[in-house]
C-alpha cells in the first residue's frame, strides 16, 4: 500500500515537472527536511519573540536589537564569502574543505575584532556603558560564532538536509532556551546579548564535531591549485557580501539613530513574521545551488523564468493569507506590540521578490565572479541609499517602503546579470570553437 502510494506521488510529481520546469521529486524529497527546519527554527523564534513581548520592556529588546545589529553589521568585515565557496567546493567533492575554512574563518575574523574592540574603548570613553561592553562582547565572541556555523555549509554541499534540518533547529533552540530563561533574572541587553553569542557558538562547535564525525571527509585528497582557488574564491565572495551585509542591518541602526529604541522594538516585530517565511523560501537556494554546481548554464537558464513565476505565485497566496491572520496573531502573541500590525503587513509585500534567491544561486554555483560584484555592489548601494532618504523622512513607514523596493531592485537585478553572464558564456564558447 505505502510502495503504491509512493509510487503514484512521484509520478505526478514527474508529471507536474512539465509545468515547474524544475526535478520536483528532488524539491519534495530534500525541499520536505528543509522546510522541517525552518518550521521548526521558525517556531522557536515565534517562542522568543513571545518572550520579549511579554516580559521584556519595549525598550530594552530594542537596545538588545541594536547590539545584534551591530554585531550583524560587523561580521561583513570578516570572511563571510566562505560559507558559499565551501559548500561549492564540498558539492564538486573536494574533501578538505572543511578543515580550510576553519582556518581561514578565524584568521581573517581579526578585522571584526579590532573594529569591536575600537568601538569597545570609543564608546567607553564616551561614558556609553551598555555599546562598550556590547562591543566588547561582540569582539571577543563573534569570531567564533561566525566559523561556528561553517558546519551547515558543509552539509549544504553534501546534501544532507535531513541532518541540516536537524542541526538546524538545535542550533536556534538552545540560545532560545537559555534566553528565555534569563529573562526571569535579568533585563540586561548586554547580558542577553552574551548569552546568544557564546551559547550559539558553543552549540555551533559540538554540533560541527558531531557532524564532521558522521560525514567524514579525506582532507588530504585535494591539489595546492584547488586549495588556492578556495582561498582566492572565498576572499572574492567576502569582499562582494561587505556591502550586501551592511545593507542588511541599516534599517534597524538608523531606526534606532532616528526613532530610539522603542520603535526599533517595533520595527523588529513588525518584521519579523515576514523574515520567516523569507527564509522558508530561501530553502530554495539551499536546494538549488548543489545541482546548479553540476548542471550546465545554458539548461538552468532555460527553466529560470518558469521558476521565478512560479514561486511568486506561492509568495502571492502566502501574503494574502498572512493579511487576513496578521491582526489575529499580533492580538494573541504580541498585544503590547499592536501598532506594529500595519507595518507587518505592508512589509509582507517584499515576500514577491524573495525569489531573487533562485538567480543569485545559479550565479555564485558558476562562480561568477563579475555579475556578483555588480550585484552585491549596486542592489546593497541602492537599499542604503532609499533607506537614509525614507527613514529620515518617514520613519518607520519610510524603512518598510525601502524594504519592499530594495528587494524588487535586487530581484530585476538577479535576472539581469544572469541573462548577461550566459550571453558572455556563450559568447566566450563560440569563440573557442575552431571551424570547419
Amino acid at each position: 500500500m505505502l510502495e503504491e502510494i509512493k509510487t503514484r506521488s512521484v509520478s505526478l510529481l514527474r508529471w507536474s515537472e512539465r509545468y515547474t520546469k524544475t526535478d520536483m521529486v528532488y524539491l519534495a524529497g530534500n525541499g520536505f527536511w528543509l522546510a522541517l527546519g525552518q518550521v521548526g527554527i521558525g517556531i522557536t523564534a515565534l517562542l522568543i519573540s513571545i518572550a520579549f513581548a511579554r516580559f521584556i520592556p519595549k525598550e530594552v529588546y530594542g537596545n538588545y536589537r541594536f547590539l545584534l545589529s551591530i554585531f550583524w553589521t560587523l561580521t561583513a568585515f570578516s570572511f563571510t564569502g566562505i560559507s558559499t565557496v565551501l559548500a561549492r567546493a564540498i558539492a564538486r567533492g573536494e574533501g578538505h574543505a572543511y578543515q580550510k575554512s576553519l582556518r581561514l574563518s578565524l584568521i581573517w575574523s581579526m578585522p571584526m575584532v579590532l573594529i569591536g574592540l575600537s568601538m569597545s574603548s570609543y564608546y567607553f570613553l564616551n561614558g556609553n556603558a551598555m555599546l562598550a561592553l556590547g562591543s566588547l562582547v561582540i569582539a571577543l565572541i563573534g569570531p567564533f560564532m561566525q566559523t561556528a556555523y561553517l558546519y551547515g555549509s558543509f552539509l549544504e554541499g553534501k546534501q544532507a538536509f535531513r541532518d541540516n534540518a536537524i542541526s538546524g533547529i538545535t542550533l536556534n533552540a538552545i540560545p532560545a532556551l537559555a534566553l528565555i530563561a534569563s529573562m526571569f533574572m535579568v533585563h540586561d541587553p548586554v547580558i542577553f546579548l552574551l548569552i546568544y553569542l557564546s551559547t550559539s557558538a558553543l552549540t555551533g562547535f559540538v554540533i560541527s564535531f558531531i557532524v564532521v564525525r558522521k560525514h567524514h571527509s579525506n582532507p588530504n585528497i585535494h591539489t595546492a591549485i584547488e586549495s588556492k582557488e578556495f582561498g582566492i574564491l572565498s576572499a572574492h565572495f567576502s569582499v562582494m557580501n561587505i556591502l550586501n551585509t551592511v545593507s542588511q542591518q541599516v534599517d534597524r541602526i538608523l531606526v534606532f539613530h532616528y526613532l530610539g529604541a522603542v520603535q526599533l522594538a517595533i520595527y523588529a516585530f513588525a518584521t519579523a513574521i515576514p523574515e520567516q517565511i523569507k527564509t522558508l523560501f530561501n530553502s530554495v537556494a539551499t536546494l538549488a545551488l548543489p545541482r546548479f554546481v553540476k548542471r550546465p548554464l545554458e539548461e538552468t537558464k532555460k527553466t529560470l523564468i518558469y521558476r521565478l513565476l512560479g514561486f511568486s505565485a506561492l509568495a502571492i497566496i502566502v501574503i494574502g493569507f498572512y493579511i487576513l491572520v496578521a491582526p489575529l496573531i499580533f492580538s494573541v502573541l504580541f498585544p503590547a506590540y499592536h501598532e506594529a500590525v500595519f507595518y507587518s503587513i505592508l512589509y509582507a509585500i517584499s515576500l514577491v521578490a524573495a525569489s531573487g534567491v533562485v538567480p543569485v544561486a545559479l550565479l555564485e554555483a558558476h562562480a561568477a565572479k563579475r555579475e556578483l560584484y555588480i550585484y552585491n555592489t549596486v542592489g546593497p548601494v541602492f537599499q542604503i541609499a532609499v533607506l537614509f532618504a525614507f527613514v529620515s523622512t518617514m520613519g518607520l513607514l519610510g524603512a518598510v517602503i525601502a524594504r519592499i523596493l530594495g528587494r524588487f531592485f535586487f530581484l530585476i537585478l538577479g535576472v539581469v546579470l544572469t541573462f548577461i553572464y550566459a550571453a558572455r558564456v556563450q559568447k566566450m564558447n563560440s569563440s573557442l570553437q575552431i571551424p570547419l
